[in-house]
């Protein structure tokens, strides 16, 4: 009598972000049979962030930053599965989808990114606010917020909120994009809750202030205490007027890591070990901002999200087959470069900070580059 033949494993990469980008894009280099792979995303597309202050600007189409997942997934074997999880059962290792059947697994991934956080700010139902994440509809929700901004004789008035590198780059690129849509003028105000690059050097920090009087960006520095219709109040006393803002804050966890019944840092994120496993069930991994490697400090930036592409794509397969899992240690320092509007960019390595065209084609070449090898 012979034997039933035993179910494929399944592995599901939840959410398409830098790192489950590598695993698709590389599955096929050693494929191993009886193993399926599915990805689960809220969007068809995936954007890659470091091109949307580039696309912000007029410099290159929305769709030059972002990657179809259809063709990527079957050029992988993999499966595609487009929606919203809304509970992840464990014991059954299933993902409980809205409006689709359950999605299996044998080992499951989460690499769903972070969204803009908003603290305890509180916000009228009045206030024109948008996110800069999703940055899939990013672009969309600015659009038609700017048509729908108050019209009248006096000019726009927009506030970026968030002194990060994210925050500092769309202040930078924001201009053109506002007058190409609008055709008005505008005053643009970026409120930081302390310095603006809290992670740059002084080079940096200089570099930036320098691009930001030059874009005409006033700057206050101050913690958001609440926003209502045409006001950001900041701190005790001091109010921005604003007819629309833009919330370009640190890290937050999105709310599907809500239903993933697992161990959390302090801030919410999936705590992980070194070899990006959670610390609560090994079959389940976290990367990029989902996830928090514990006993170690890493920014939420997406370098770190590239670079544990390769060590989850080994991982996956060694954990399947019992071997070994490899280690990952995040990079004490890395090259950063910002968008500066105007063909210019600014950068950072090692404590030396730079700027000029030619630092602008330099991010140009890199972010088309990495984008590209997705986009095939």
């Amino acid at each position: 009598m012979q034997r039933a033949p035993s179910r494929p494993r399944a592995i599901v990469l939840l959410g398409a972000g830098h790192t489950h980008l590598h695993v698709l894009r590389h599955w096929q280099d050693q494929p191993r049979p009886g193993i399926t792979l599915t990805c689960v995303s809220d969007f068809p597309v995936a954007t890659y962030s470091g091109m949307l202050t580039g696309a912000l600007a007029g410099d290159y189409p929305p769709a030059a930053m972002e990657v179809p997942l259809a063709p990527l997934c079957d050029s992988a074997g993999a499966r595609l599965v487009v929606g919203q999880v809304t509970h992840a059962d464990l014991s059954a290792r299933e993902l409980r989808m809205s409006g689709a059947p359950p999605v299996h697994f044998d080992l499951l991934s989460v690499g769903v990114g972070s969204e803009p956080s908003t603290g305890d700010i509180a916000f009228d139902a009045g206030a024109h606010v948008i996110a800069i994440k999703p940055m899939q509809t990013f672009l969309a929700r600015l659009r038609h917020a700017l048509t729908q901004a108050p019209t009248g004789k006096g000019a726009l008035r927009v506030a970026v909120v968030g002194g990060g590198a994210a925050g500092v780059e769309i202040a930078l690129c924001l201009p053109s994009f506002v007058q190409a849509t609008t055709g008005r003028e505008a005053e643009y105000t970026l409120v930081s809750e302390g310095q603006i690059l809290p992670d740059g050097g002084a080079g940096l920090v200089r570099r930036a202030s320098a691009a930001l009087d030059r874009a005409g960006v006033s700057r206050l520095a101050g913690r958001v205490v609440s926003v209502t219709d045409q006001h950001v109040h900041v701190g005790d006393r001091t109010v921005v007027e604003a007819d629309l803002v833009i919330l370009a804050t640190g890290a937050s966890p999105r709310p599907v890591l809500d239903v993933i019944d697992l161990p959390k840092d302090g801030d919410g994120f999936l705590a992980t070990t070194d070899t990006l496993q959670s610390i609560g069930d090994s079959r389940v991994f976290a990367v990029g901002d989902a996830g928090s490697l514990q006993g170690q400090r890493a920014a939420k930036a997406g370098v770190y999200a590239v670079r544990q592409g390769p060590v989850l794509l080994e991982n996956l397969r060694r954990s399947l087959e019992g071997r070994p899992l490899q280690s990952f240690t995040p990079q004490r320092s890395f090259l950063k470069l910002l968008n500066a509007g105007g063909g210019q960019a600014i950068g950072e390595w090692h404590g030396l900070a730079f700027g000029g065209r030619w630092c602008r084609w330099l991010k140009d070449t890199i972010d088309t580059r990495f984008v590209a090898q997705f986009q095939r």
